[in-house]
């Protein structure tokens, strides 16, 4: 089985509920929760990656209140992540990371798992990301599969927003 025909079998059977609890399983969803210490989303995302594509993580000390800084490397990039200076968190990690690894690689935030404290993300390809495009369209495929940009925030969505998004989604669901 191709590593996109789960994938492909929920976009194609997105009114299903079943199908859609079963992909909750798929074993290359990376799941976030929002405890989750930042190094170790970058971990888990770097296991999705081959050896050479994967991310250094580096944790440094320094005299702010969020008592660290991470900086990510690969061979020809560095980033320093842009934390507030009173904390860290997981989307800036996020992004932070799907900025290094573009535009080889795309990270995607799982839609459905949208109103839980743990989020579900699926990193592949940009050519696979393109193939699915292609094959259900971008609105469907943005519909299930939440692009990470430099605008995401999916961690840090208040109640309200989170409540007006599953909203606005049902909505959408229910017309399709």
């Amino acid at each position: 089985m191709s590593t996109l025909q789960p994938i492909i079998h929920v976009l194609q059977h997105s009114s299903d509920e079943d199908v859609m609890e079963q992909f909750f399983g798929y074993e290359s969803l990376i799941w976030i929760d929002w405890r989750e210490d930042e190094g170790d989303i970058i971990h888990y995302f770097n296991g999705q990656l081959s050896e050479s594509h994967q991310i250094k993580c580096e944790i440094n000390e320094i005299d702010k209140p969020r008592g660290v800084d991470i900086v990510l490397s690969s061979n020809d990039r560095k980033l320093t992540i842009p934390f507030a200076d009173d904390r860290t968190d997981r989307d800036s990690a996020i992004r932070a990371m799907q900025k290094m690894i573009a535009p080889r690689y795309q990270i995607r935030w799982f839609m459905e798992s949208l109103g839980s404290d743990t989020l579900a993300f699926l990193l592949l390809s940009t050519e696979q990301w393109t193939d699915l495009e292609k094959r259900f369209g971008k609105e469907k495929l943005e519909f299930y599969f939440q692009p990470i940009t430099s605008e995401s925030v999916m961690f840090s969505l208040g109640m309200d927003e989170a409540f007006e998004l599953i909203e606005t989604r049902q909505k959408a669901r229910t017309s399709e």
